[in-house]
């Protein structure tokens, strides 16, 4: 095999679990795991997440949801995304919860969940309140009159307002402030939607930003996704706390290619296509099978004319850095392993590729 994704599970359920000790109590965990986990594989998240303790498990589709459903027959699954009102019947035959937004899918929802409604005789939804991301959701000017008649009990006979959710549009640490007006607008309309189905409606505004930065709002549950999988979404507790909001969470996810040649070059040598690079000094070159096809960087770097200081990217051999040279190929890049001797044909270099980017043909290995 010479490219592969190893993905340590364990270290998705111990995640888990420290975030579940950092919850206020009663406080549920939602695990999100949508676009395949992140790039974790969605099954295989769920389960370790499940393992870890989370409550539930959230998707952005309906598609999701049901290959989800297939796997776990009695988890709860929530969607994060409005769905179509076509999508209504297998939504709830599939006992998603979904979040919509619109009172024609809630028609279609009601119609469907006559046929599929659980043993309490309802099927839940959520929510969304738009508190400024704009993609999607109820704008607080439109909050009162959406309520009343999605709570209408005589139009709305077998599905039942469960939860309240929003996403904001926040981006650490610039607009803070911000955040804070939106997180209390969120708490209002949270206790209007109680008011208006007369009994407490569940809420949720945290998500793994909110959750390190904003503590104090966890409301009743806590969607995470980023720092289930060992990325801090935010740096500002580090820098208050010197260290991260939540010491001990890992990455599970490495990716891995194996050197394929090694070559010596001169000085003044070119290389790539149209000569792209010269060799500033001799050189010890790898080539390895991983490209931009594979999800690797296609920014370039610079070599010839320097504008800036300019940024190299670079592979991990043995804790040391292997600088790509010049930018990568469709299905190939180039290392500079001259002060790394022991990089030959067949050793693994540790290479850095947005989990949801990578090629997803690429061989997945669990441990």
């Amino acid at each position: 095999m010479l490219k592969w994704i190893e993905i340590d599970k364990k270290v998705i359920t111990e995640n888990v679990r420290i975030i579940k000790a950092a919850l206020k109590k009663g406080v549920k965990f939602t695990a999100v795991v949508k676009a395949n986990g992140y790039g974790h594989g969605a099954c295989e998240t769920a389960e370790a997440a499940i393992i870890g303790g989370a409550d539930s498990l959230a998707v952005l589709t309906a598609e999701e949801g049901l290959k989800l459903r297939k796997a776990f027959p009695d988890a709860k699954i929530k969607l994060l995304a409005p769905s179509l009102p076509e999508e209504a019947e297998a939504i709830a035959a599939g006992k998603l919860e979904p979040c919509p937004d619109s009172i024609d899918f809630l028609l279609a929802f009601e119609k469907a969940a006559k046929k599929h409604k659980d043993k309490s005789g309802f099927l839940p939804w959520t929510l969304p309140a738009d508190t400024g991301m704009g993609r999607w959701g109820i704008a607080p000017e439109e909050f009162a009159s959406f309520l009343k008649e999605a709570t209408d009990t005589d139009k709305f006979q077998h599905i039942r307002l469960a939860g309240i959710s929003t996403h904001l549009g926040y981006k650490p640490p610039q607009n803070m402030t911000d955040a804070e007006e939106k997180l209390k607008l969120f708490a209002k309309l949270a206790e209007q939607a109680s008011s208006a189905a007369g009994r407490h409606i569940e809420a949720c505004a945290a998500n793994s930003s909110v959750f390190c930065d904003f503590p104090d709002s966890q409301h009743d549950e806590v969607r995470i996704g980023n720092l289930m999988y060992g990325i801090y979404p935010t740096d500002i507790y580090r820098k208050r706390r010197q260290g991260p909001p939540l010491p001990g969470l890992l990455r599970p996810w490495k990716f891995f290619a194996k050197i394929i040649s090694v070559k010596q070059i001169r000085k003044g040598q070119k290389l790539g296509y149209n000569a792209e690079f010269t060799a500033p000094k001799d050189m010890r070159i790898a080539a390895i099978p991983a490209g931009y096809s594979d999800g690797l960087t296609m920014e370039p770097a610079e070599y010839q004319i320097r504008i800036s200081s300019g940024f190299r990217y670079w592979g991990v051999i043995n804790n040391k850095k292997a600088f790509f040279i010049s930018k990568p190929g469709i299905s190939h890049t180039l290392l500079d392993v001259s002060e790394i001797p022991e990089a030959i044909p067949g050793t693994a270099v540790s290479l850095h590729v947005r989990r949801t980017a990578a090629n997803t043909l690429i061989p997945k290995i669990y441990i």
